[in-house]
C-alpha cells in the first residue's frame, strides 16, 4: 500500500478532540518527551502513534507507526498523576478528553497515569513529523462486555 500522507490536524472544538483522541489512541510517549513551555503557555509532546487510519492496519498483526508532534496551546495550568516527567519511561496514551465546562483537557494513560491541562480555550495542533515505520505489534484491548 502506498505511503499515507502525513496527518496535520487542528482542534478548536470538542468534536475535534474526539477525532484526535481516536487517532492518538495507543500512542507511546516517553516521560521526558512531555514538556510544559510556560513562556509559550504550551504543552508539547512527541508520540510514536499507531496508524489507525490505515485500512491495512485494522487486520494486520503488526501495522505501522509514525512519530507525531502534539502542541496544546493556551495552557494555564498543568497537573500530572502517576507520570515521571524526567524519565525515559514510556507511557501508552489511551484517550484525550475535553471537559468544556471546566475548559480542561485530560490525557489518560494506561496504568492510571494522567495529565490534566487547564486551557483558556481549545487550541491543539497534531502533525506527523516522520514517515511510517513497522510496528512490533498491533495494540490489543481487553473488552469487558
Amino acid at each position: 500500500m502506498p505511503e499515507q500522507p502525513p496527518l496535520k490536524l487542528q482542534a478548536r472544538e470538542k468534536d475535534d478532540i474526539v477525532t484526535i483522541s481516536a487517532l492518538l489512541q495507543d500512542a507511546l510517549v516517553a516521560g521526558h518527551d512531555m514538556q510544559y513551555l510556560a513562556a509559550d503557555k504550551s504543552f508539547v509532546f512527541l508520540v510514536n502513534r499507531y496508524c489507525w487510519e490505515r485500512a491495512d492496519n485494522a487486520s494486520a498483526s503488526c501495522g505501522t507507526r509514525r512519530l507525531c508532534g502534539v502542541n496544546i496551546g493556551r495552557v494555564t495550568d498543568v497537573k500530572r498523576r502517576g507520570l515521571s516527567a524526567d524519565s525515559g519511561q514510556f507511557y501508552n496514551l489511551l484517550a484525550i478528553e475535553y471537559e468544556s465546562a471546566d475548559k480542561r483537557l485530560v490525557l489518560t494513560f494506561s496504568g492510571g497515569g494522567a495529565v490534566r491541562l487547564d486551557v483558556a480555550d481549545l487550541h491543539v495542533i497534531v502533525a506527523d513529523v516522520a514517515n511510517a515505520h513497522p510496528s512490533f505489534a498491533r495494540p490489543e484491548h481487553d473488552h469487558d462486555d
